[in-house]
């Protein structure tokens, strides 16, 4: 049996970190998007809508889940 603080399920941390990527890469874009710091190739500028739909989807994930979250 593993003591308290120990990690249960290894695999949650994995698509923890995989969750916080994707957070990041469509967090950079949409602020790239409209500054254009770094050009953004044709092929990804094909898919700009199906980018941003997902990225409003992960933003609404992001503000449930704040609201779940427990305060201490």
């Amino acid at each position: 049996m593993a003591r308290k603080g120990e990690d249960y399920y290894p695999e949650k941390k994995k698509m923890n970190a995989f969750v916080f990527a994707i957070y990041l890469i469509l967090g950079v874009y949409f602020i790239n998007f409209p500054f254009q710091f770094y050009p953004i190739p044709e092929v990804v500028s094909k898919f700009d809508s199906w980018i941003i739909f997902a990225g409003g989807i992960f933003m609404l994930f992001g503000a449930i889940n704040y609201f779940r979250a427990k305060r201490n």
